[in-house]
């Protein structure tokens, strides 16, 4: 009985002591931690998010930095902080944590986008340039190629008009073709070909830029010209975190070219009628304002400033399992003369969830684009106005003629600003889904699926008191519609193993599908009975022109990547892509574009591991081959055009053969090989990259002339020719002052590209007449040498060339005593830069930053479309560019005499364009932490930014970079540079950056 009583007394102690233990285990094993994060200078950190990792479990930090979280001793946290690098950290037993966090622009840095996946900067074997989020913010630019202008060497990137709204023309390591694009391939979240000012800049997480073809040949014949990566920014695991960009501003117009004011423009015109100019425009009452001093500054009458506003706001949040991105934005802006105004909404969607082994993803982004380009002629009117005119009557009502000497050439500038209109509507919408499923570790596999689609309204009209109708006769407009789709289908498996430490390998295979189909229709009436614009096109009495057609192609690829690394120190890259297109003949669809590349990290071996001055050392060399079938689609079958014939005295409409058929184009082929360093010294204090390339462009995909037996005069497109473009490029980073307080930190970067031709068509020869020249640039002028003006003691020697004092004097190259296209005529220079270079300073001062970019373009010389509209009528009609014109009171040798035959005068307007610009100045402060504690901010910056302030320039015309092009293409009888152009114009800005 006792023994039986004690084990039962015992059992129940036993089970009372379990039950307590069990009740008591939570207790035991959980425990409050403490904790602060704080940044790299002890500042707190606040909204910091602090996860215990395999669960829900988790806190936010105060505005102090401080948190609590209820953990166990086996616990692991994981901390993360917008900006900042996520940090893992093991409780092991701790009851409280200082975390410092480290900013993760140098993480950001560190990993790269190359093309179906990403790798370590320090993996790298091929030329890539990355630019972060912040430095396209910096720019202050509402565009994307606006923001990339002179930021990466060997990437030139060049505004091509001044009107609002217009767009950049880009090239990578110079031209490789001669008549057929030379523009780099975009790729968009995996979008092939996508419109990259479609996206806001704000969105934008990083833009990878591939150079040589080792890089860039994973994207096999589409990226022959470089290609354009650009990642939008993605969800974020932690609490929701919502951002807020915002500026306000102005432009004004900048660096307007210097015309005769009111008393030089007398002067002129007099000069043209001593000259023997029979235009006099001294009647009525220009003659009493140029009597009586009465003067109208056009340019200043039809000018104004400008207003800018952006505006845009995301929000990110998520977990380990789901992360997601909102972001809205807003740009709105008017232009330089009344009537022209831009309107953008973009829209970014993201979400990212982790099923099991699977990834799904889905990306979106939209833009929709209201841009009012306002009045073609309003500028041109404005340049071309003579200052003796006025733009009211004698009662002060404005009037619409305002000469009285042929009054009809030129209108009030106004009038058509208002009356004129060019609008344009563009919807634009990218989309990527992919699902990546994890087979095992090292082991997976890739879906892709990216649409685009656009849709882009472009309508223009005039109604009855615009130059282009007089005055007189009633509206016309014009209605054109674009729209088209396009799809990328990538399939990748993905292979990554590290075996025995020393031997790494990735290996990706992969396909890929693109289709892009088209449309475009334009309808162009006058007689509207009212000024419906394009809106009642049905309503016109008189229909002038109507088209429309449609196009499609296709392009299947396969392509793999092998990589391998021994111990980190010796890297080796071999890729290979082979594309079929439906564009090139049959037989010769298909092209196999390989590459490899080596890279030797220096600074991994023993004699240079420990080396306190070189912290980096890596060469690399590189070899590839690439494609490029940039030819307009059916170039290889024949085409036809509609005309109208005689069919018994009735016109009727047919076809005719307009494009003979090439059944044998292939593939335009490049080869380039590229040789790198890569380097950082005194702990990163000097870091860069040097490199050097040769790249050789062959079967060129050219027009060539044919004998007219044939029944046509050209083959639209043949493979001939062959380019080369061989160049260096230096990108330097270096800390020039770095303590406690303040910093000073300089980005530099140098480039230059000797573009040549090769070959033509085949024989060795030169064609002076289509201005071709082996050994020389694929675009050169090629003209008469001006050796200045024929002065009154060269009276005699000026004859025998049938010229008089006052003209132009070419340069007799023979000496033959005449003037010869065959034998004086010669290369005068090349529209491509002989080096470009860029420079930022950026200083910081505890809160206050200070940035300056500086940007140039050197030796570049252009046949100025300004100039031969501007300074080549020098027959006193119009007012015209001041220069210091030659009479026989002053003999100058810089310009012609006014008012007579100059002779060839249009040598004077090849003019050279250099220039050095000041990209923009900003001045920033952060707000300090403790000022935000009670408003729920975070973070909160406010800046102020002068994009363009100033540019020097020897170029007297509108602006170096565009003032020299044709702003309505060639051949058109208003192939001006004012026509339809803009001004160059300074932005300034005020803006708040604010994250909650």
């Amino acid at each position: 009985m006792f023994k039986t009583h004690f084990e039962r007394g015992l059992t129940q102690k036993l089970v009372v002591f379990l039950l307590l233990m069990i009740g008591f285990v939570p207790i035991y094993a959980q425990k409050n931690i403490t904790g602060k994060v704080i940044d790299e200078k002890g500042e707190p950190l606040i909204g910091a998010t602090i996860l215990v990792v395999g669960s829900t479990t988790g806190v936010i930090t105060d505005f102090d930095g401080n948190f609590t979280l209820q953990v166990k001793p086996g616990d692991e946290l994981n901390i993360s902080s917008i900006g900042y690098a996520t940090q893992r950290v093991k409780v092991n037993g701790k009851e409280s944590l200082q975390i410092v966090m480290v900013e993760d622009s140098e993480l950001l840095d560190e990993v790269v986008v190359v093309g179906y996946g990403t790798m370590k900067k320090k993996d790298l074997t091929g030329s890539v340039k990355s630019i972060s989020n912040a430095t396209l913010k910096s720019t202050g630019q509402n565009s994307t190629l606006g923001a990339l202008r002179g930021q990466t060497a060997g990437v030139n990137v060049t505004q091509n008009n001044g009107k609002l709204g217009t767009g950049y023309n880009i090239e990578i390591r110079g031209m490789n073709s001669i008549n057929k694009s030379s523009s780099p391939l975009c790729v968009i979240d995996g979008v092939i070909g996508g419109d990259i000012n479609a996206i806001n800049p704000v969105d934008i997480e990083r833009i990878d830029i591939l150079k040589d073809v080792s890089a860039t040949a994973i994207y096999g014949s589409r990226g022959s010209n470089g290609v354009i990566i650009v990642t939008t920014k993605s969800g974020q695991s932690g609490k929701t975190v919502v951002t807020y960009d915002g500026m306000v501003g102005f432009t004004t117009p900048m660096n307007l070219p210097e015309m005769f004011n009111g008393p030089e423009y007398v002067a002129y015109a007099k000069e043209a009628i001593n000259g023997g100019s029979n235009h006099n425009p001294f009647v009525g009452r220009e003659k009493e304002n140029a009597d009586n001093g009465n003067f109208t500054d056009w340019l200043d009458y039809t000018l104004q400033n400008g207003f800018q506003t952006s505006h845009s706001v995301s929000l990110t949040g998520g977990s380990e399992k789901e992360k997601h991105i909102m972001s809205v934005g807003y740009v709105n802006q008017t232009g330089s003369i009344e009537g022209e105004q831009m309107e953008r909404f973009t829209l970014k969607l993201g979400i990212e969830g982790k099923v099991g082994n699977f990834t799904l993803g889905l990306s979106v982004n939209a833009r929709y684009g209201n841009i009012d380009n306002g009045s073609r002629e309003a500028l041109r009117s404005a340049f071309r106005l003579r200052p003796i005119a006025s733009p009211n009557d004698v009662d002060g009502n404005r009037q619409f003629y305002v000469q009285d000497y042929r009054p009809e050439r030129f209108t009030n500038p106004l009038y058509d600003a208002e009356n004129e209109v060019q609008n344009s509507r563009q919807l634009n919408g990218y989309a990527n889904f992919f699902i990546n499923y994890k087979i095992m570790d090292g082991l997976t596999v890739r879906s892709t699926f990216s649409p685009y689609a656009y849709f882009d309204r472009f309508g223009y009209a005039a109604d009855t008191f615009t130059k282009s109708n007089k005055g007189t006769a009633l509206p016309k407009a014009d209605l054109t519609n674009n729209n088209g789709y396009s799809y990328t289908w990538d399939n990748t498996v993905n292979f990554a193993r590290t075996i025995h430490k020393d031997h790494s390998i990735d290996v990706m295979l992969g396909t890929s599908t693109y289709e892009a189909q088209w449309e475009h229709s334009y309808i162009s009436v006058k007689d509207l009975p009212f000024n419906s614009k394009w809106h009642n096109i049905k309503s016109a009495g008189t229909e002038v022109a109507r088209e429309s057609w449609e196009g499609r192609d296709r392009l299947v690829s396969f392509m793999g990547r092998f990589n391998y690394s021994y111990k980190d120190k010796y890297l080796f890259t071999v890729t290979g892509r082979a594309d079929g297109s439906s564009k090139l003949a049959q037989g010769h669809k298909w092209g196999f574009f390989p590459s490899a590349a080596i890279a030797w990290r220096v600074t991994e071996e023993g004699f240079l591991k420990d080396n306190s001055v070189i912290n980096n050392l890596k060469l690399r060399l590189s070899y590839g081959e690439s494609g490029n079938n940039a030819v307009d689609n059916y170039s290889t079958i024949l085409g036809t055009s509609s005309t109208q014939y005689d069919f018994d005295g009735t016109n009727a409409n047919g076809q005719y053969l307009n494009r003979i058929k090439n059944d044998k184009l292939g593939w335009e082929k490049s080869k380039e090989i590229n040789l790198g360093l890569d380097f950082a010294l005194w702990g990163g204090r000097l870091a860069g990259n040097v490199e050097l390339y040769n790249k050789k462009t062959y079967d060129l995909i050219l027009s060539q002339k044919i004998p007219q037996t044939n029944g046509f005069d050209n083959v639209g497109a043949v493979n001939v020719g062959a380019t080369r473009n061989k160049g260096l490029e230096i990108g330097l980073n270096t800390v020039n002052i770095q303590t406690k307080d303040f910093s000073w930190t300089t980005n530099l970067s140098f480039a230059t590209n000797k573009n040549e031709i090769t070959e033509i068509f085949g024989d060795s020869k030169d064609y002076p007449d289509q201005k071709l020249f082996i050994g020389q640039p694929v675009l050169v002028h090629y003209d008469y040498a001006w050796d200045g003006i024929w002065q009154t003691s060269e009276k005699d020697e000026a004859s025998k060339y049938g010229r008089l004092p006052g003209a132009v004097k070419e340069v007799d190259q023979d000496n033959s005593g005449t003037i010869t296209p065959d034998k004086d005529r010669v290369i005068l220079g090349t529209p491509f830069p002989d080096w470009t270079g860029s420079i930022t300073n950026t200083f910081t001062y505890k809160d206050f930053d200070f940035s300056v970019f500086i940007y140039t373009r050197q030796g570049e010389m252009k046949w100025s479309k300004f100039h031969t509209e501007l300074q080549n009528e020098y027959l006193g009609e119009i007012n015209q560019l001041k220069v210091d014109y030659w009479t026989p009171e002053n003999p100058s040798n810089t310009f012609y005499r006014p008012g007579f035959n100059g002779g060839n005068t249009s040598l004077l307007c090849y003019k050279k364009t250099s220039f050095v610009r000041v990209g923009n100045m900003t001045l920033g402060y952060n707000m300090p932490l403790k000022w935000l504690k009670n408003c729920h901010i975070s973070k909160m910056r406010l800046y102020v930014t002068a994009i363009n302030p100033f540019i020097f320039t020897n170029y007297t015309g509108l602006d170096p970079e565009f003032g020299a092009n044709a702003t309505n293409g060639s051949g058109n009888a208003d192939n001006t540079a004012t026509y339809n152009g803009g001004v160059s114009v300074s932005s300034y800005q005020f803006g708040i950056n604010v994250t909650f």
